[in-house]
């Protein structure tokens, strides 16, 4: 059974036209959440004030002060409870859930406050047993930080606008640190994905990657992939972190909105490098047969990225199955060149065909198309406190994380019933 849930709760802070958009999501096999509206939100500046004190010297407003990153205020807050004696050297201090609440945030924002703590050597934190407080007030607090980097280099497969927004995400999470930032492109090619991974390594930066294929050490030398955290495609044999965003799921609630709809032939419009398709063509053939669909019901046709390249697929596809009237496509831009060989064809997406995107991006509100939200705020948020625990402890811990996707429904989708009543 699916659920639609609307989210308007920030409609009474935002300037322009309400939210549209709808969160997608299957009760028996994730945990539904609300998340914020898809647009930015100002809110209205406060009167202006002056900054300047009568010595002449410039002091801080409080916009400027509201700008503090949450987990630093957090921080902030607990430092001086431990300063201040309420928690003294040796005392528990009180468990993620409970600071979660008091704070009314997330558990990772609760996570990093606590691990800049432990870098600050204010506190130790024990796994399956709780944090201890280990600063002693007639003390400086001791540094903790055993593990450091002169920079990060975040490393992609291709600079598309979806991965232009997720380094965007990543570049504001490494600079809490802070990290100087550089970025690279290995197009696919696993020699030069492992030649930016060994000059990452002779300087000592902190490289976030996203793998071309098995990133599998090819001699006993490199027992582990030191200082590197891989992101969005699982790599197998990778000694390190992975914060992997779950495609084939994505694809999965995609098919089955889309079935949900009443549409019996799904076309799915694949662009992009293979290694990168893999999963979401998994995901997809999965979504047909799992809804009872004939194999056949589930068209795969690959082309070049960009508005061109899904374009031309989406004819091909009308060419060989003018019945098909639902496509699903790997990114947004492809899903803008479906659109356009629809009206080609003389359909609508949203009125007599269905159209959904991949990666959430600016195209795709710009457009009212619906879109698979991959997920790269919490990825990003994910890979800020693997380095963060990994400083605390000095290495690395290889640990799998999973990032779900989410559906943005917007107004690209019509019914089956609607396709052919029109």
């Amino acid at each position: 059974m699916f659920n639609y849930l609307f989210d308007n709760e920030l409609e009474s802070n935002c300037h322009g036209e309400e939210n549209p958009d709808i969160i997608y999501s299957d009760e028996g096999g994730f945990h539904a959440v609300r998340v914020r509206a898809e647009k930015r939100l100002f809110l209205k500046p406060r009167a202006s004030r002056s900054t300047v004190a009568h010595n002449g010297r410039r002091m801080p407003s409080d916009r400027e002060d509201s700008k503090r990153y949450l987990y630093e205020q957090i921080y902030g807050e607990l430092k001086k409870e431990i300063l201040s004696g309420t928690y003294k050297k040796g005392d528990w201090f009180p468990p993620e859930r409970v600071l979660k609440d008091r704070f009314n945030t997330t558990h990772l924002t609760v996570r990093n406050a606590l691990a800049k703590l432990v870098l600050d050597g204010y506190i130790e934190r024990y796994s399956g047993k709780g944090t201890i407080v280990i600063y002693a007030r007639e003390r400086s607090p001791v540094p903790r930080r055993l593990l450091s980097f002169p920079w990060a280099h975040l490393v992609c497969d291709e600079l598309d606008e979806a991965n232009a927004l997720l380094l965007e995400s990543l570049e504001t999470q490494l600079r809490k640190v802070p990290l100087p930032v550089r970025f690279s492109c290995h197009h696919g090619d696993v020699l030069l994905a492992r030649s930016l991974y060994q000059e990452s390594r002779e300087s000592g930066a902190l490289l976030v990657l996203q793998p071309a294929g098995s990133m599998e050490p090819q001699d006993g030398a490199e027992a582990a992939l030191a200082g590197t955290i891989l992101i969005r495609s699982f790599a197998s044999g990778a000694s390190c972190p992975q914060v992997v965003l779950d495609d084939a799921e994505g694809a999965r609630r995609a098919v089955g909105y889309l079935r949900d709809l009443g549409y019996g032939i799904i076309a799915l419009l694949a662009s992009g490098a293979a290694h990168a398709q893999a999963a979401l063509q998994q995901g997809f053939a999965e979504g047909i047969s799992g809804r009872g669909m004939r194999p056949e019901a589930g068209i795969v046709e690959t082309c070049v990225p960009g508005l061109d390249g899904g374009s031309q697929a989406a004819r091909s596809v009308l060419g060989r199955m003018p019945g098909c009237r639902a496509f699903l496509c790997s990114s947004d831009e492809t899903a803008t060149g479906a659109v356009r060989a629809l009206r080609g064809a003389g359909l609508n997406a949203g009125v007599d065909s269905a159209v959904v995107g991949w990666g959430n991006t600016r195209l795709a509100r710009g457009m009212e198309l619906t879109s698979v939200d991959p997920g790269y705020d919490r990825l990003s948020e994910r890979v800020l406190a693997c380095i963060m625990e990994g400083m605390s402890r000095g290495s690395f811990t290889p640990e799998v994380f999973r990032i779900v996707p989410e559906l943005r429904i917007r107004s690209s989708c019509a019914s089956a019933q609607s396709a052919r009543g029109a």
